[in-house]
């Protein structure tokens, strides 16, 4: 039985049911639980930059976490839309076990009016883990004339 751990972070508690022909069993369950470790952690998994004006710049930290016994290879850092986010470092880096780095992830609201989406895509040289996508979201405000 194989089981995708992509959106789970910590415990996995399954149940699996079978019914039998065995009319002393009758329905049978086996339990499946597993620890799930993120290697690669990056936090927050969502940035939301709630209530923000046009024309408005706001900026919010990524924090990337190497939880493993091995160095991870970050080979790129990337945003989507780039007329909207933007990041305050993109060069390669590497982790080693147990170090952290923060990503200045800013937003430039312009003339978009309601909610905006994009995503941070960050490329890593792991097998299993080739890339984390962080969505990012805004809602953004029509800057009110003052009128004076």
């Amino acid at each position: 039985m194989r089981i995708s751990t992509r959106s789970y972070t910590s415990q996995v508690l399954k149940h699996i049911r079978v019914e039998t022909n065995d009319p002393e069993a009758g329905l049978v369950t086996f339990t499946l639980k597993a620890q799930v470790v993120e290697i690669f952690k990056v936090a927050p998994r969502l940035v939301n930059f709630g209530k923000i004006l046009q024309n408005q710049t706001s900026v919010r930290e990524l924090v990337c976490e190497n939880q493993g016994g091995e160095p991870v290879r970050i080979l790129s850092v990337e945003t989507k839309p780039p007329t909207l986010l933007s990041l305050g470092e993109q060069e390669p880096f590497v982790l080693n076990p147990g170090q952290s780095r923060k990503i200045a992830v800013k937003l430039s609201s312009g003339s978009y009016e309601g909610y905006v989406h994009g995503y941070v895509k960050i490329k890593t040289d792991l097998e299993f883990l080739p890339e984390k996508v962080v969505r990012v979201r805004a809602d953004v405000k029509k800057k009110q004339d003052t009128g004076q």
